[in-house]
């Protein structure tokens, strides 16, 4: 399949890239190529895409990783030619609720903790469902992996290797629910080569507190951690958020457990880096 990534650079986006490109797509990327990436056979455009794409070419399929706004999301619409449009959309989507587990039925709408995020990220899921395409959503909850450039697992590694107290937010005893960008990748992969429409929660199976997350860390990496309560410098909220996940399970995905997924990460990139 011809297939347009937009965004594409960081995390989730490389794995994306070279899982297609082992399965023999045609990938196209495009991106403002602030951060290098060196690809054999993948074809590079350069922009920026609130001043338009100006792509004649017609893609199978166009999955879409930097969305933020409505108007990025009218805008790919509006002007590139495709048969399939994938949104990498966020669980951070739906309304704020009391009840759980969240599922893609579930209300999408204003959730205070997430802010213009959230706001962004429903605008661009309700100008695609109103748009007539053929479209997914995926929404991953808090996703965890090597390079993950929002200063998650290396923030709480160090801070334990360190013998850095880590000040929870609140009680620390919000139940909340990762997944790691490997599945991440692996779902969205899957989404595109079979079109299957509809919105899709990306979840592992296990629920945790924050609180509980600290602690397998710190077995990890081999040193009780130092635990304080009642400011917010760590990198989740004291807010219960988790998902179902039987959807992408029914298709096929595994998901990675959370101890598993953890240990990997650490003893093959976190501890080299903290």
């Amino acid at each position: 399949m011809n297939i347009l990534i937009i965004g594409g650079s960081r995390f989730v986006g490389p794995l994306v890239v070279s899982k297609l490109l082992a399965k023999g797509h045609n990938i196209t990327i495009f991106n403002r190529g602030k951060i290098k990436s060196n690809y054999d056979k993948v074809r590079f455009i350069q922009g920026n895409r609130n001043d338009g794409f100006n792509i004649k070419d017609k893609f199978d399929v166009v999955i879409d990783t930097c969305a933020y706004t409505g108007e990025q999301i009218e805008k790919a619409i509006n002007e590139l030619n495709f048969d399939f449009y994938l949104n990498f959309g966020t669980a951070a989507s739906y309304k704020k609720t009391d009840e759980f587990p969240l599922t893609e039925e579930s209300e999408l709408g204003d959730w205070p903790l997430w802010g213009n995020y959230n706001k962004g990220k429903v605008k661009c899921e309700n100008i695609l469902k109103e748009s007539g395409i053929k479209y997914a959503s995926i929404r991953p909850v808090y996703i965890l992996g090597k390079n993950n450039y929002v200063d998650r697992e290396r923030f709480i590694y160090s801070k334990i290797k360190n013998k850095i107290p880590l000040i929870l937010p609140g009680n620390g005893e919000a139940k909340v629910q990762f997944v790691f960008s490997q599945d991440v990748a692996n779902s969205i992969v899957l989404l595109a080569e079979k079109k299957l429409q509809g919105a899709f929660n990306c979840a592992s199976d296990e629920v945790i507190t924050l609180k509980q997350l600290v602690e397998v860390m710190g077995n990890i990496v081999g040193i009780k951690p130092v635990i304080k309560f009642n400011v917010n410098e760590f990198p989740f909220a004291n807010e219960t958020f988790y998902c179902t996940n039987n959807k992408l399970k029914r298709l096929g995905i595994k998901f990675t457990s959370l101890i598993k997924g953890l240990k990997e990460d650490y003893e093959e990139y976190y501890k080299n880096i903290i």
